[in-house]
């Protein structure tokens, strides 16, 4: 097992292609999103109801050593606070197989 970095990303659609970019240029290149999120946070609900994916959210998953997290949080805390949403950072464990 190897003590990793979980972080949990929730972004407009919109955005996803944007905040991949940023992973794969910060060595974070291992991720998982889901598409079609739809919940409330502090800019309202968030329907998925638009044709262009703007009414909806995409959660993201990323799992990344400790020396990549602190320059990735600080793009990421840009990006978060241009166009909303939410990002958590939590020790995990990795179960290498």
């Amino acid at each position: 097992m190897e003590p990793v970095k979980r972080i949990d990303l929730v972004v407009p659609e919109i955005v996803l292609r944007e905040v991949t970019e940023l992973l794969e240029r910060h060595g974070a290149g291992g991720y998982t999103i889901a598409r079609g999120l739809v919940g409330k946070g502090h800019r309202g609900v968030q329907t998925g109801e638009g044709l262009a994916g703007e009414f909806s959210n995409a959660g993201i998953l990323v799992v990344c050593a400790e020396p990549v997290v602190a320059p990735l949080l600080e793009d990421l805390r840009g990006l978060i606070a241009r166009y909303g949403g939410l990002c958590l950072v939590s020790d995990a464990v990795w179960l290498k197989h």
